[in-house]
């Protein structure tokens, strides 16, 4: 007999007996079935005529909805029981989870893995409207992900045959229906797979551990932040392998790891930047450099800054001196923006088209805006030569150049700017210095500023027959009053513990205030203290060495000893430095000015009687 919470409806008591056998609970008291034909664990069998046996009671499976039925044995057809169609769909989704998992030699732990992301997918209904091979893929990935293994994504587009970014859409969108939060993959798992298909032989895995290293010299010098894996990952086991003698190319890497010859290349140069890539090999191995080189987007944007700011300088030594070349572009490209493309007669005519509508329809400011926009669209340093080519054309009228020197320095330099292209921000528009602001900031707020209301005149616009109601909506001192009083009865243990927060607050700013100044005056007795001591013992020194009589050296005196020790401990507020300098004269002997011992001896005059 046991006991629970259920209730007989007949005579409402709680002494229930469950009947194991039939699945029924009986109330003790008045017989009553309660309930009847329950679900129960236990398996049990009835023999039948000619001795066969048969199960009691229908079977439910774990993930199952409905038990299971015999309509095909009652219409004569086979044996065997109907599933759910949902039990159905997980047993199909387990076995191609398997058959996928033994395509990637995957083992038992990462099918469970997955079948279990599977069951919630099924669950929340993210297999409808999709391919069970893309959900599979997407569970397996996941399961690889979090065990960290060395699979990659596009390794299961092969096996599948699927595009890799259909897989990916499916991945994204079940990772985010799930919520979860994915480590960011490491390049260093796929090192020692991707190195032995490049035909080391034995110097395989000297090549790993030297791409290993290169990984995370990578990682402080911010390269591998926002990259994929598998760009390090080529890039790394590129340089170990030239690093130890192998010749190989861009497309040894970049067909093994499926990345562009770009990618690999663009790694490459950034490394090349970092102080490591100074290093011979046996260096690079055994010196762990402490400084950290900044992130190469990070570089490229103060370069483009530079730039601009020297344009807007018009600091033509600068411009041409090769400072402001990007250092990851090589020697024959490192100069190219300071060259820009000529400007076609095409050009020229649209620049000028631009320019009349712009003066047509001046009256017009939305259809100037809209052409100043457009104008806006050319290339800066297009701009910039018409302009040029502009001024140049009217101060050569009239004017000799080879009269004027300084006129024709003048225009060479505006001939120099107007050939260097202003740097572009990430906007597709001209790049705007941290310093400055943009031109939609320079403009006027076309919001109206927010009206405020005065309630005495608002009220005497209103209608006198609405006076009564609108009094009504508000309170007068009074009532206000009476409001705050009540507020603070009902709050009184929070407005208590606000003020005793408040008052400790204000007790322990006071005390570091007070500790602060202690500490100052500690210090200033120290400094004091030690800079006295050390005047007395240069003193004391200088007279000892002055003496005519030698002595053996028998250590630092006790002046000395006292002054090296509290010289290396700090500073306590239980010394009394002022007191401390009194204890020893000028030769770094205890003084004995303040000993009681040493006042004088008072002689009294008595007679014995």
């Amino acid at each position: 007999m046991s006991r629970n919470k259920t209730f007989c409806p007949n005579c409402g008591s709680t002494e229930i007996e469950q009947h194991e056998a039939s699945g029924a609970s009986i109330c003790v008291a008045c017989g009553v079935v309660v309930e009847e034909n329950a679900i129960v664990s236990s398996v049990e069998f009835s023999e039948g005529a000619g001795g066969t046996s048969s199960l009691i009671g229908q079977f439910v499976g774990p993930n199952g909805s409905k038990p299971f039925s015999r309509e095909r044995l009652q219409r004569g057809g086979g044996y065997g029981f109907s599933r759910d169609s949902r039990e159905t769909t997980l047993a199909n989704g387990r076995r191609r989870i398997q058959d996928v998992a033994s395509r990637m030699r995957l083992p038992n732990y990462f099918v469970d893995a997955a079948h279990r992301f599977f069951t919630v997918a099924v669950e929340k209904n993210f297999v409808q409207g999709r391919r069970t091979t893309h959900v599979v893929a997407a569970c397996l990935y996941i399961a690889c992900r979090q065990q960290q293994s060395q699979h990659m994504l596009i390794d299961f587009s092969d096996a599948l045959q699927v595009n890799v970014y259909t897989l990916g859409t499916c991945f994204l969108k079940f990772r985010r229906l799930l919520g979860l939060k994915l480590k960011i993959v490491d390049p260093a798992l796929y090192i020692y797979r991707f190195a032995a298909h490049l035909d080391l032989d034995e110097k395989a895995n000297a090549v790993a551990l030297t791409a290993l290293r290169l990984v995370g010299r990578m990682k402080r010098d911010w390269i591998v932040a926002g990259r994929r894996p598998a760009g390090i990952c080529a890039a790394a086991l590129l340089i170990a392998a030239r690093a130890h003698g192998f010749t190989k190319h861009h497309q040894d890497v970049t067909k093994i790891l499926r990345v562009c010859g770009m990618t690999v290349h663009q790694r490459i140069k950034e490394f090349e930047n970092t102080p490591s890539a100074n290093l011979t090999l046996d260096q690079f191995i055994s010196i762990d450099l402490e400084t950290e080189a900044d992130p190469p987007k990070y570089t490229s944007n103060r370069i483009r800054e530079a730039r601009a700011k020297a344009i807007q300088d018009n600091d033509i030594e600068l411009l041409l001196s090769g400072k402001l070349d990007d250092p990851r572009d090589g020697a024959k490209s490192a100069s190219k923006w300071r060259q820009t493309k000529n400007v076609t007669d095409k050009q020229k005519e649209l620049h000028t088209l631009y320019n009349q509508l712009a003066k047509d329809m001046g009256g017009d400011d939305d259809v100037e805006n809209a052409v100043d926009a457009t104008t806006n669209n050319m290339n800066s340093s297009q701009q910039l030569l018409l302009q040029d080519d502009e001024a140049v054309k009217k101060s050569l009228d009239g004017k000799d150049v080879n009269e004027d020197n300084s006129l024709a320095l003048a225009l060479q330099d505006e001939g120099v700017l107007a050939n260097i292209q202003y740097p572009i921000g990430n906007n597709g528009k001209a790049l705007v210095l941290p310093n400055q602001a943009t031109a939609e900031e320079l403009q006027k707020s076309r919001h109206p500023e927010q009206a405020k209301l005065n309630l005495d005149e608002w009220k005497e616009t209103m209608p006198a027959s609405c006076m009564e109601e609108i009094e009504s909506l508000f309170r007068d001192d009074e009532e206000v009053k009476q409001k705050e009083a009540i507020f603070n009865k009902m709050n009184k243990d929070y407005l208590e513990k606000l003020e005793r927060k408040e008052s400790e607050r204000i007790a322990t700013e006071t005390l570091l205030k007070e500790k602060e100044i202690d500490d100052a005056a500690q210090a200033e007795e120290h400094a004091r203290f030690i800079t006295s001591k050390s005047q007395r013992h240069y003193l004391g020194k200088r007279r000892r060495d002055d003496k005519t009589v030698s002595f053996e050296d028998d250590g630092p005196t006790t002046e000395e000893a006292l002054l090296a020790t509290i010289s290396s401990r700090k500073i306590s507020r239980k010394i009394n430095y002022d007191a401390m300098s009194a204890l020893f004269d000028d030769t770094g002997t205890f003084s004995t000015d303040m000993l009681e011992d040493n006042e004088p001896e008072v002689v009294f005059d008595y007679e014995v009687v």
